[in-house]
């Protein structure tokens, strides 16, 4: 495939966007604002006017956004309903209390997401505590910290005496620049709503964070709804306003902002665009989410479950009995919550519990999200109904047809579009086709091909042996010698 000139010019560096979990009580707040209060110029303005959810600070000469999130629902409401929301976490740990029960949630959510995150070790200044114990706790929720067997950063913080604030921020920093976070301010518009209420002065407000393009006031503006038979919540750009309460003239990519002029309260995670752009971007938007929503960050022929009992010895016997072909994407003890609901249906999971039941609102919401909740008395038959789930994973597997194999020569970053250059290495691959994107690393996402190029010419088919540009929906990372498999999925496990 000819070599092409690739101009990137319309792609600028954005600052990162931060989300911060955690169990409760373990200091998130207090990080937050002891964070807020290392920015000079917030304290040159009088310090926070105004509480928006979300924020920006200075350091080092860099912007970073953080999103103040209220807990784990708001964290996965946003990815469940718009895709990624936050590029990186902190995961606040406690190192007088270590790891509990939020804090393994907390994981669940942040590996769900598939984002980067470093963990601050908080209260360290207090007298007794064994940091060890704290890593070891970590270790064994398969998080593996660095210096004790793996590579997740941790910084040993006191979020109320303000030390190693400037590390842990110098860490995200560098976690940042690895990602080369990047967006076109003057590309189409797409915001993400963390925050909505209905103000009884001045109407709905929405707390958004652009992600691409830019927002001014007087600009007609839509959410963008995931279900074709939804309305979109229209309006127009009244008053826009930053973290301060100070009027904003243009939100630009990462920045958090304050939205006045929705004729209704646009739901939390709702992806919001300029009205004229709606059609273009919804299709992408729906085929991402769909795609993203649908893969597991497990083995691709795995079924997820998300397994929630009364006690933790039992917890620890059911975990330690299931079939093949299960994953356990979360599990704990108490109630089945909203936070479960919401995990499972970003990461196609189903739920299992054994000797508890939902929340009235988790079982509204599992409703309204289809999500699949089952509950057990005895341990027998909540494991044969996890063998016969696994029988029927592992038969529909052996259902799938492989319709041709590609390796990937050279990707091409345009502007509008990323190219993969390709070889047909066996079979056939048309537009339209359902992919395996298969990396080096043996893990894989899916996607669907959206075009086919062989030279300057579309084509609807590529055959074997030879070389084609393709376009994929999702846009997935990926690099030169990972594969492309065109797949003929089986029928849906029911």
């Amino acid at each position: 495939m000819a070599t092409k000139t690739v101009n990137t010019s319309a792609m600028q560096p954005r600052p990162p966007i931060i989300a911060v979990l955690g169990h409760v009580d373990h200091g998130k707040t207090s990080l937050l604002d002891a964070i807020r209060q290392t920015n000079v110029a917030a304290g040159e303005s009088g310090g926070i006017t105004q509480h928006i959810g979300a924020y920006q600070v200075a350091f080092n000469n860099q912007l970073i956004t953080f999103i103040d999130t209220p807990g784990h629902a708001a964290f996965t409401a946003m990815r469940a309903r718009g895709g990624q929301t936050a590029d990186l976490a902190i995961l606040v740990v406690a190192a007088d209390d270590g790891v509990m029960p939020q804090t393994k949630e907390s994981i669940s959510h942040i590996n769900s997401a598939g984002i980067p995150f470093v963990v601050a070790l908080n209260k360290t200044d207090l007298p007794g505590v064994q940091v060890d114990r704290v890593k070891g706790q970590l270790a064994e929720a398969d998080v593996l910290v660095e210096g004790f067997g793996g590579n997740v950063p941790i910084v040993e913080i006191s979020a109320t005496k303000k030390i190693n604030i400037d590390k842990l921020l110098e860490v995200l920093l560098l976690l940042a620049e690895l990602q080369e976070l990047k967006a076109d301010t003057k590309g189409t518009l797409e915001a993400v709503v963390i925050e909505s209420n209905l103000d009884k002065h001045q109407g709905p407000l929405a707390t958004i964070i652009v992600k691409n393009g830019s927002l001014k006031p007087g600009e007609s503006i839509t959410t963008v709804p995931t279900n074709l038979k939804d309305n979109p919540i229209t309006g127009k750009t009244k008053a826009l306003t930053d973290w301060q309460g100070q009027s904003l003239p243009i939100a630009t990519p990462s920045t958090p902002c304050q939205v006045l002029g929705f004729s209704s309260v646009p739901p939390v995670g709702s992806i919001i665009t300029h009205q004229d752009t709606l059609s273009e971007l919804k299709t992408k938007l729906q085929q991402t989410t769909s795609s993203e929503i649908n893969s597991s960050p497990a083995d691709e022929t795995s079924q997820n479950i998300i397994l929630k009992t009364d006690v933790v010895g039992t917890l620890e016997a059911i975990s330690g009995s299931l079939p093949e072909k299960i994953h356990l994407l979360h599990a704990g003890t108490g109630a089945i919550s909203e936070s479960d609901v919401l995990l499972a249906g970003t990461s196609a999971a189903r739920i299992y519990g054994f000797r508890t039941k939902p929340t009235p609102s988790a079982k509204k919401l599992a409703q309204i999200d289809k999500v699949s909740i089952q509950t057990f008395e005895t341990i027998y038959d909540l494991l044969d109904n996890l063998k016969e789930l696994s029988n029927k994973t592992l038969s529909e597997q052996q259902r799938e047809t492989v319709n041709g194999e590609a390796t990937i020569l050279k990707i091409f970053n345009l502007p509008e579009l990323t190219v993969f250059g390709c070889h047909l290495d066996s079979g056939t691959i048309k537009v339209g086709d359902k992919i395996h994107l298969q990396r080096a690393d043996g893990s894989s996402k899916n996607a669907i091909i959206t075009s086919l190029k062989i030279g300057t010419k579309d084509v609807q088919k590529v055959s074997l042996n030879q070389e084609f540009g393709a376009t994929i929906t999702p846009v997935l990372d990926a690099k030169a010698s990972d594969k492309i498999i065109s797949f003929t999925p089986p029928e849906p496990i029911i």
